[in-house]
């Protein structure tokens, strides 16, 4: 906080600012939820300082850790144990990093891990699992609230619900909790849907779910053979045309790439968001139906790259995850800035250096992500006896981080909200197969 101060802005920042500062109350954004938005409108009361926002997402990022260690000691693993698991949060300076932006991502991460702890606190292993009742329709139904909630700050959290339903089915909670769950989870969501429909003719949570498509299938969209309307053939590349430059997601939706050419998002009129977005699903749904193989290539290509040592995605060094040496190479927005936060003034100081140099050493490691993992699935097929809460956790991480390599690509900050639930999953995961080794 004194090296960056009073806070990291990236491009998705100033949208967020505009969005939770400009007006009376909190606008209907049209390219994230409002979730974060309204926290920043919050947060940086009563004089709109982003010190205090920033200050708030450390502390939350903090409380994450801890939650690590709690939930890790009531498994019974030892207290080094349990530090260890959370040190992989506490000290992992991408984290540190991305808690000092004005983005989404850190709040994201509490709410995933608030939801999974308020679900299966009781029944961690330890606390009487096998003789405790299944989660009553209250607890699911706070669960779901969170999930909608979580999802309102960033659209990923609805990839957990899939393991979430199913820990319920286990736990034989009835489908009072599981109908509880399910309506607290989705109604609000549909209802916020219908409210940006009302507005930009798009049912989704942002008008971003065409662009976001189009992004994934770009890199392998091959035309021929492949039955498009006139406006949908107006995307398509050769393929020298798509070796000739990147094939990252990122590149595809906010570069220069066909759909960029064709449809000028920047210069987009209210009554154009909805037919442009629905040209771009039909075209990326057509090529996934086309290219299924390609597809899941390209998912599990990206998924890989989350347990890859040094794999960085596209434009990493300006990414929400980097450190920018001085203030002039942060994202800039005069107008916003004129009209939401006039006495904002961004500096870089010392001791910028040091924790620049942190932030490239000291990270998570992803080798031992991808053996939390691993021992997650092996606990799971040797049946150990906390296998529920195993899935429950590191299931979830594993169906974020296959969901965002589905629709959004690879990215590090993607990444960090998955760490805290595998360390928990995983953490246990071990610690039981180590016990099954040694004949506890």
């Amino acid at each position: 906080m004194v090296a960056y101060s009073p806070a990291l802005l990236f491009p998705d920042s100033w949208g967020y600012i505009s969005t939770g500062l400009t007006g009376a109350f909190v606008g209907l954004p049209r390219l994230h939820p409002v979730g974060y938005p309204l926290l920043v409108r919050l947060l940086t009361l009563p004089d709109r300082s982003l010190t205090e926002l920033v200050a708030f997402q450390h502390l939350a990022a903090l409380g994450v850790g801890v939650a690590v260690y709690a939930a890790l000691r009531r498994a019974r693993l030892p207290p080094w144990a349990a530090a260890a698991a959370a040190a992989l949060v506490l000290l992992d300076g991408y984290t540190i990093t991305l808690e000092q932006y004005v983005m989404s991502d850190t709040f994201c991460t509490v709410g995933l891990v608030l939801t999974l702890l308020v679900l299966a606190w009781p029944w961690l292993p330890g606390t009487s699992a096998g003789r405790s009742p299944a989660p009553s329709p209250g607890r699911a139904t706070v669960c779901g609230l969170l999930i909608a909630g979580t999802s309102l700050v960033r659209e990923v959290a609805p990839f957990t619900l899939p393991v979430i339903v199913v820990y319920l089915l286990w736990t034989r909670a009835g489908w009072r909790s599981l109908v509880a769950l399910l309506v607290a989870a989705v109604l609000p969501l549909l209802a916020y849907s219908a409210l940006i429909d009302s507005r930009f003719h798009v049912f989704s949570l942002t008008t971003m779910s065409g662009w976001t498509l189009y992004g994934r299938v770009g890199g392998f969209a091959d035309c021929r053979g492949v039955p498009l309307g006139r406006p949908e053939r107006r995307l398509c590349e050769t393929a020298a045309q798509r070796a000739s430059h990147p094939s990252a997601p990122d590149w595809y939706i906010w570069g220069p790439s066909p759909a960029q050419r064709v449809f000028h998002p920047d210069t987009e009129s209210v009554t154009q968001i909805a037919p442009t977005n629905h040209i771009l699903q039909s075209f990326a749904r057509a090529m996934i139906v086309h290219h299924p193989l390609a597809f899941t290539s390209a998912t599990l290509s990206d998924f890989a790259r989350y347990f890859t040592p040094g794999a960085v995605p596209y434009r990493d060094a300006v990414s929400a995850t980097s450190l920018p040496i001085r203030a002039a190479l942060e994202a800039h927005s005069p107008t916003t800035q004129r009209r939401d936060l006039p006495g904002l003034r961004l500096a870089v100081r010392s001791p910028a250096g040091l924790v620049r140099a942190y932030r490239a050493v000291v990270h998570v490691p992803r080798p031992v992500l991808a053996l939390l993992a691993l021992a997650a699935a092996l606990a799971l097929v040797l049946r150990v006896p906390a296998r529920r809460e195993i899935l429950l956790f590191a299931g979830s991480a594993v169906l974020l981080l296959l969901g965002t390599a589905a629709t959004g690509g690879f990215g590090l900050r993607y990444l960090l909200p998955a760490v805290p639930l595998l360390a928990i999953g995983g953490g246990i995961a071990v610690a039981q197969l180590l016990a099954r080794r040694s004949g506890a």
